[in-house]
């Protein structure tokens, strides 16, 4: 099957035949071609080798904004919301990149069967990304800036938000917490708080990158292999 492909070559080496005799027993429903796809992401973020590639997302989107915060920070008179100085514009957007595909990252760590409302939140939290990061270039081409950029900020921080939500109720307290205060903290006209976005995202990455959490039963982290 062509969604097969998707999957990193060591993957297919291993399950590859295991799996396309599993498809090709019964028709594929288009659930099965969703599970594929997010099966091909988990893949390539969680391969049997442990990756950090999730880890080091986080930590780049959250240092990005930090230091697009931190120029706005040292300006004598902070801009309105929503608060872009021309000079924070394309490390906002290189930001707004990259903690899209580290939302993706965070999310797997609920692993297989995740729930319907875990699935409806990084659906939310990729639109929300896309259009914020969109926006953002819009902004830097000089193309469009204002209250478009702002809703689709809005829009990226209640994904995020929905994000952190699922991983509370999965039991992941420490990055699901740290979710549900980022997009607060991104939607707070002050640059003390945009700072703590950037902070809080960078502190989900370090989680990621020490297996901090520790669920019921010894597993460390909640995406355990």
């Amino acid at each position: 099957m062509a969604l097969l492909r998707l999957y990193p070559a060591d993957w297919r080496s291993r399950y590859g035949d295991e799996m396309a005799a599993v498809l090709e027993a019964r028709p594929v429903a288009l659930h099965d071609r969703l599970d594929l796809a997010r099966g091909a992401l988990d893949a390539w973020l969680h391969p049997a080798r442990r990756s950090a590639l999730p880890a080091y997302l986080s930590l780049a989107g959250g240092a990005l904004w930090t230091g697009g915060a931190l120029v706005v920070l040292g300006q004598p008179v902070p801009p309105d919301w929503p608060g872009y100085l021309v000079d924070m514009l394309p490390q906002a957007f290189l930001a707004a990149v990259v903690l899209s595909v580290a939302s993706i990252g965070v999310w797997l760590r609920l692993g297989d069967g995740a729930p319907r409302f875990a699935r409806l939140a990084i659906q939310v939290a990729l639109a929300g990304h896309f259009a914020w990061a969109v926006a953002l270039g819009a902004a830097v081409l000089q193309i469009d800036y204002g209250p478009t950029t702002a809703i689709a900020a809005t829009a990226a921080a209640i994904g995020s938000f929905l994000v952190g939500v699922a991983l509370l109720r999965a039991d992941d307290h420490i990055v699901g917490g740290l979710l549900v205060a980022a997009p607060v903290a991104l939607l707070v006209a002050w640059a003390p708080a945009w700072i703590g976005f950037g902070l809080a995202w960078s502190a989900v990455g370090l989680v990621q990158l020490h297996g901090a959490i520790r669920r019921p039963g010894g597993e460390t982290g909640v995406h355990a292999r």
